[in-house]
């Protein structure tokens, strides 16, 4: 079984916080006989460095300049000539798991994330309820004498718990973290993103040419300089989650601009030369093979020019995507430099999984289709070619670029193959240890970060914090690697699962098996590499030492049952609209709303598609007319709203951007109380067959969805003034990384876009929205 670190004979040092101390001074009658004495701070050690972690999404460990990739990230690189590149550095090949890794030092099972908190199921192992036996690396530095600080994407809050109602004992305040600023869930809009401050939710800026990475990254300088100024000499954690470049790809033209052409030749070609590249320059080791184009992914010779033309701009616009956010990175790394504070801060960069598979074969300029089971087709993307990258769309490359950007490695993001586990991490510290981009080569595992990073600091790991007993770290210091850069490494075995894919490392070998959704685990291949040997996975073993590959089963189903990783699990959307997982509200057949008030996120809301539900707005309607938006759901990628324009009442069905339904009342809305009703009769699907979540599909192909359909109407006051049949609607959802329920105004993108633009506020008054539904059986 794993090593693991065990927790120390309990002491001073290892109880967190430590018991209060007597009071030091006297007291007499009166404070002239009396000595004060004031409780004291914890402080940490008088050398103890800072910590900057600085975590990019879904970049492939292929993909940067600074790793033999086509996208130029001269900060990276400027890391990374000044400290050290790790080559053999791996994380759990999904973003909310590697996150809980890392914070807690323990593997994603054993913290409850087996996938992301929105796929969470009721098992230990996949709650998405990180437990308090874990406490987070920033309460223990915090409780150390640290200041910490969390800004960009969390995605570690449990679904139910995502709302204005809390609790807030898993978001990043309740976490250990002093400041937070960025979004919850596990992608967002950079031009329009869902954010939060500390604890509450705060509206997007609407300022000319606002992108979320330069707000990131302008918090994170603003707080190092507030901490700084007034606790001059005090260390800080920080960690900064930039939410790119996951999609959707957003980024000014200029920056899309520099890579015009320079993928034209296509992902095999820029493959081999990132391949080429990183042999050359000592990323890989010598004699290292480039293995053989993943399943599913055309050669780029047989694509025709309409797909070639596509593919290479929405290319061009992810890799235009990385240098912007590579830009902001460096902003941050100026800051550190102008308070003249960089030499003795310890700067962590790295990935949270390998480049994505997500886009599927063709790409999209509509990610809401992708969660919907209705992946695009190249003619409906070729009018959006120009834009792609605009507020407009919702990009993601095709899976072939995907493959490309994790050269040189196989498979993909949610993938146990090094594809989808071997990222990229730099690591610099002037004061700490010398390094002229130095690439190392010793196993590392994510969970390792917090015991090095407690190393560093000069702190234990503690046996209890707050008076919880700790579960002992399971990741295993890797400061040794810092100091001696050719170290042998220390660690002896690490484990895999992901969405019912599997693999264990051990010693220098991995066995690892694919898993095909909705198929037997029993009968499905285990492969063999002897990895010290064989870098990229290309020669699987299996067949020449049977009795080898026996045992890392064998070891596997040990570690698994050590870590919670049972049951397993490759359902993909059908976890996602689990109805049996917890919500914020009880269900109930009556919800009300109100107006100034926070947007209601995805999962406190009661799900209306399929269902057949009625909308109630109480509202007064000043002489004179009101217009805006009343309820709406969504955002312009999919969704729906109820508003008032030109005097009449409208509801608009977006249905994905490929249809827009409108109902518009047939006499205008008059003054004084009003009572506007709008009523949803679902009829069904398109093709009259039921939704199956669960039919087989492969990695890259899966059975489409396909729309429902229902009738609508509305009343005014009790008289009916319209009806619409057919209205389309989506297959599953209007997305948990849009905007749920808004009053009273659109807080992210228009959903009715042909209709209105920016937030549309309503200009009567409501006194309350009410949302009546079918209770759920």
């Amino acid at each position: 079984m794993t090593e693991r670190n065990a927790p120390s004979p309990t002491s001073k040092e290892d109880i967190l916080p430590p018991n209060e101390p007597a009071f030091s001074g006297h007291i007499g009658e009166t404070y002239k006989t009396s000595v004060a004495a004031w409780p004291q701070p914890t402080r940490a050690k008088s050398d103890a460095p800072n910590v900057l972690i600085v975590m990019f999404d879904d970049l492939g460990f292929g993909q940067s300049s600074a790793f033999g990739g086509p996208v130029n990230m001269p900060n990276v690189e400027r890391l990374a000539s000044s400290g050290a590149r790790f080559n053999n550095f791996h994380t759990t090949a999904l973003c909310s798991p590697t996150r809980a890794a890392l914070l807690t030092g323990r593997n994603h099972h054993s913290v409850g994330f087996a996938s992301i908190a929105e796929m969470s199921t009721g098992f230990p192992g996949a709650n998405a309820y990180l437990p308090k036996t874990a406490a987070s690396l920033a309460e223990v530095l915090k409780l150390s004498g640290y200041s910490t600080m969390a800004i960009g994407k969390w995605h570690l809050t449990p679904s139910a718990h995502v709302s204005a109602a809390g609790p807030f004992d898993r978001w990043p305040l309740g976490l250990g973290f002093e400041r937070y600023y960025g979004f919850l869930p596990g992608e967002t809009d950079h031009w329009h993103p869902m954010l939060t401050c500390d604890n509450h939710r705060i509206k997007t800026p609407r300022t000319d040419g606002y992108h979320l990475s330069e707000d990131l990254a302008d918090q994170a300088i603003q707080m190092l300089q507030n901490q700084q100024q007034v606790a001059t000499g005090k260390p800080f954690f920080m960690y900064v989650a930039f939410g790119a470049p996951h999609c959707p790809f957003h980024v000014d033209q200029k920056y899309i601009d520099r890579y015009k052409g320079k993928f034209d030749q296509g992902w095999d070609v820029v493959r081999e030369e990132t391949f080429s590249r990183q042999l050359a320059m000592g990323i890989i080791p010598t004699g290292s093979k480039l293995p053989e184009r993943n399943p599913g992914v055309k050669p780029w010779a047989e694509l025709n020019k309409d797909e070639r033309r596509l593919f290479a701009r929405l290319q061009e616009t992810f890799a235009g995507f990385v240098e912007h956010t590579d830009e902001q990175l460096g902003r941050v790394l100026d800051a550190l430099d102008d308070m003249d504070i960089a030499d003795n801060t310890v700067v962590m960069f790295l990935s949270d999984n390998g480049a994505s598979q997500e886009g599927g074969v063709f790409g999209s300029t509509n990610t809401e289709r992708f969660r919907n089971m209705m992946p695009m087709s190249v003619a409906e993307m070729l009018p959006d070619l120009d834009r792609i990258g605009d507020h407009t769309t919702d990009p993601h490359y095709p899976a072939g670029w995907g493959m490309a950007g994790n050269a040189p490695f196989k498979r993909w993001k949610r993938d146990t193959h090094r594809g989808g586990n071997t990222d990229p991490l730099v690591i610099r510290w002037p004061a700490g240890f010398a390094a002229v981009g130095d690439v190392r080569s010793q196993y590392l595992h994510v969970t390792d970060i917090y015991p090095t990073v407690l190393e560093l600091a000069g702190i234990r790991p503690p046996s209890r914090v707050h008076g919880i007993a700790q579960m002992p770290l399971e990741g295993q210091t890797f400061a040794y690697a810092l100091r001696k850069g050719q170290a042998p490494r220390q660690k002896k075995v690490q484990y895999y699962e992901m969405m019912g894919s599997r693999a264990i490392w051990a010693d220098g070998w991995t066995a690892v098996a694919w898993h095909k959704p909705q198929t037997d685990w029993s009968q499905e291949t285990w492969e063999l590499y002897h990895q010290d040997q064989d870098y990229t996975q290309c020669v699987d073993l299996a067949g020449e030492y049977p009795e080898k590959l026996q045992a890392l089963i064998k070891l596997w189903f040990e570690e698994a049952k050590a870590h919670n990783v049972f049951p397993l699990d490759d359902r993909g959307r059908e976890r996602a609209v689990d109805r049996t997982r917890p919500l914020a509200c009880l269900p109930q057949s009556r919800y009300v709303y109100y107006p100034n008030t926070v947007p209601v996120p995805f999962n406190a809301v009661p799900r209306l598609l399929r269902r057949k539900h009625r909308i109630t707005a109480a509202l007064d309607i000043p002489r004179g007319g009101a217009s805006g938006v009343i309820i709406a759901e969504g955002s312009a990628f999919g969704g729906w709203s109820l508003f008032i324009q030109g005097s009449r009442a409208h509801y608009v069905h977006n249905c994905l951007k490929l249809s827009m339904h409108q109902l518009t009342s047939s006499i205008p809305v008059p003054f004084g109380k009003v009572i506007l009703e709008f009523e949803f009769e679902p009829t069904g699907s398109l093709s009259g067959k039921p939704l199956d979540l669960a039919r087989p599909r492969n990695d890259l192909v899966f059975a489409p969805g396909e729309p429902a359909k229902g009738n609508g109407k509305m009343r005014i006051n009790g008289q009916d003034v319209g009806r619409l049949e057919n209205i389309l609607t989506a297959p599953l959802m209007y997305s948990f990384v849009a905007e749920g329920f808004q009053i009273g105004e659109n807080w992210g993108t228009p959903v009715a876009y042909q209709h209105y633009q920016d937030g549309f506020k309503f200009t009567g008054k409501i006194q309350s929205v009410i949302v009546e539904v079918e209770v759920e059986t």
